[in-house]
Formats: structure tokens, C-alpha cells, sequence
């Protein structure tokens, strides 16, 4: 039996359904039945399904490292796929080591041949010039005085467009909709991109996805800044360790205190266009 379907017969004979697995692991349902499929290539990113398994063994109550090394093998491609990101990295890293080689050779040439230059020009008087009209003082002063003047407008203007561009309002606003459990419901009001920021004081679980297939953090963190497609129209944002952990919109940050104590929280965030 694989490990996928061993996992989905021990939580069905415990009477634990998709939901309540959801809420006690801190995945999503749609990751829990590509688990459960003993896939484990096909997740959105294969080299986290050992931390799935042990999330979902952890809520279950099983060994989980027990049951990954009775089924190592199904883990093999994690393995082929390491040493062939490991062969890359050196073959890139060997190709960047020549081209900054070459980089360095061709600065050390042009920097001789250029002192070269300065000494012959030195010798032969060749960058020597005499001035073609005799500016006098009067006329320096009249022309520094004309440059300070001048920048001295430009410092206004630069200070008058950094007033405006203060006083400008932020892109986007937000409002608490409602929530069902441990998941809650924001509108989000936007005229342009959204930009959603994260910062824990320990890491955490985050998946960070959208309606419109877009992902844009899968991984353990503890702080982030994501640009959302124009394209999303609903927004999914889990965090596994929400205490401690701050999210912002736009810079703005975001009023989860309906949460309550619960440590896995689930945002659903409808993107309202301007």
C-alpha cells in the first residue's frame, strides 16, 4: 500500500473529515488529497512533501519519519532531482566564475593601455590646451550666480513634487466581511496593483495563492512582500504559526483580532476593482 493511501485510510477510519484535517494540520484540502494520492510530485512544490507528511502525521496522531523511511522510495525523485539542481548550480556557477574572469582580463587591458596613452600624451605635451578666449572674473561670478539660482529652483521643485506625492492615498483599503471558524473574510478596495506584505517575529507555514492560478509563497518564513496579478480576483492566504505574524495591505495593517487565540488562520481576501 503507498504511503498516500495509508494516510487517507488511517484519517477515514478515525472519522476525520477534509475540513476538520484542514483545521488541525494547517493545509489546505486540495494539498491534503494530492497527499493522500501518494503523488507527491505533482504538489505545487515536491520538495516540501516530507514537512506535509509530518504536518499531517502530526495531526493524526502517526511517526511520521517512521512511515517516510519504510517509504523511502517514493521519495527517489526528491533525491534524483536535488543532484541535478546541485549539477546545475556548479555548471552555472563554473560559467559565471569565466565570463567574471574574462570581465576582469579585458578591465586589466583597456587600464594598461589607457596608462600607456597618458604617459605618451604626457611626453609629447598631446593633452595640453591653451583657453581660446579670456574669460574674465566678472563674468564667472555672473555665471555661478546664474547656477545657484538655478538650483536653487530645481531643490523648490523637488520638495513641492515630494509634498504632493505624500499627500497622495494609498492604492488600496480593506473591510472586514465576516468569518467561519478560524477563517476570515476581507473586501479589498484597489484602483491599481495590491501588494500584501508578512512579518513574524518566528516563521511560519505560509501559502499565499490566487483565484487565478497564480502562487506566490509556498515555504516557511518570516517575512515577505508580494506584488498580486491584476488578474486575481480572490485571494487565499494561509499562515500555520498566525500569532506574532503582522499582514498589510498596501502598508496598511490588517485587523485580524477576530481571530482569537487560533494558531492556523485562513484569509479570504475578495478583490473589489476601482
Amino acid at each position: 500500500m503507498k504511503l498516500g493511501t495509508y494516510l487517507k485510510d488511517k484519517r477515514e477510519k478515525s472519522g476525520i473529515t477534509l475540513k476538520e484535517m484542514q483545521e488541525r494540520s494547517g493545509i489546505r484540502k486540495d494539498i491534503i488529497k494530492q497527499l493522500e494520492t501518494g503523488d507527491f510530485n505533482n504538489l505545487p512544490d515536491p520538495r516540501h512533501a516530507r514537512f506535509l507528511i509530518r504536518q499531517y502525521t502530526v495531526a493524526i496522531g502517526l511517526d511520521g519519519e517512521a512511515l517516510m523511511e519504510k517509504h523511502a522510495d517514493e521519495f527517489a525523485d526528491e533525491a534524483v532531482e536535488s543532484k541535478k539542481r546541485q549539477q546545475n548550480d556548479n555548471e552555472d556557477y563554473q560559467y559565471l566564475k569565466k565570463v567574471l574572469i574574462s570581465f576582469m582580463i579585458m578591465i586589466a587591458v583597456l587600464f594598461v593601455g589607457w596608462m600607456i596613452l597618458l604617459q605618451i600624451g604626457s611626453q609629447a605635451e598631446i593633452f595640453d590646451q591653451k583657453p581660446v578666449y579670456d574669460v574674465g572674473q566678472t563674468e564667472i561670478n555672473e555665471e555661478e550666480t546664474a547656477d545657484e539660482e538655478q538650483t536653487g529652483e530645481t531643490a523648490q521643485t523637488e520638495e513641492d513634487t515630494e509634498e504632493e506625492t505624500a499627500e497622495e492615498p494609498s492604492g488600496a483599503d480593506y473591510s472586514f466581511t465576516g468569518s467561519d471558524g478560524n477563517t476570515l473574510f476581507y473586501d479589498i478596495n484597489a484602483d491599481g496593483p495590491v501588494t500584501i506584505s508578512l512579518e513574524g517575529e518566528n516563521a511560519s507555514w505560509v501559502t499565499l495563492t490566487d483565484d487565478a492560478g497564480n502562487t506566490y509563497a509556498y515555504e516557511e518564513l518570516t517575512e515577505g512582500e508580494y506584488e498580486i496579478s491584476e488578474e486575481a480576483n480572490i485571494l487565499y492566504l494561509t499562515l500555520g504559526n498566525a500569532p506574532g505574524f503582522n499582514v498589510e495591505i498596501d502598508g496598511e495593517t490588517l485587523d485580524d483580532s477576530q481571530s482569537g487565540d487560533a494558531v492556523t488562520v485562513y484569509y479570504q481576501f475578495n478583490i473589489v476593482k476601482e
